[in-house]
C-alpha cells in the first residue's frame, strides 16, 4: 500500500510569495541591545554572571551606545541599579536616578548624531 504524499507548490511560485509566508528572518536591524547603568561615574565593571555585559556609568553608556548604533543596531534598552530603595519604588520616576539620566543623555547624542548626517 503507498501513501499518497500531496505537496502543493502554490507558495513557491515566486519570490514575493516565498518571502512573504517564510518563517524566519532575522537582520541587525531586529536586535536590542541591552545596556546597565549604574550611578557612579566613569565605571565599566563586567557582571560576573553575564560575559560581555558590563556596569556602566552614565557618560560610558553614552559612548556604548554611539559604538552600538555604529555597528548599525537601532536600538537600546536600559536597565540600572537605583542609588535607594524603598517601599513605593519611588527611584523608578527619580529623573536623577541612572536610568533617567542615561536614557536623556543618550536621546541627546542621537539627536546631535541625526542633525550632523542632515547637513
Amino acid at each position: 500500500m503507498s501513501v499518497l504524499k500531496i505537496r502543493p507548490r502554490r507558495l513557491r511560485r515566486t519570490e514575493n510569495i516565498r518571502a512573504m509566508v517564510r518563517e524566519t528572518s532575522l537582520s541587525v536591524k531586529d536586535f536590542v541591545y541591552p545596556i546597565f547603568v549604574v550611578p557612579e561615574e566613569n565605571v565599566r565593571e563586567e557582571i560576573p554572571s553575564m560575559p560581555g555585559c558590563y556596569h556602566l556609568s552614565v557618560d560610558r553608556a553614552v559612548e556604548t551606545a554611539k559604538e552600538i548604533a555604529a555597528l548599525g543596531i537601532p536600538s537600546v534598552e536600559v536597565f540600572g541599579l537605583p542609588e535607594y530603595k524603598d517601599e513605593i519604588g519611588s527611584s523608578a520616576w527619580d529623573m536623577k536616578s541612572p536610568v533617567q539620566r542615561a536614557i536623556a543623555a543618550i536621546k541627546k547624542a542621537a539627536a546631535q548624531s541625526a542633525s550632523c548626517w542632515r547637513r
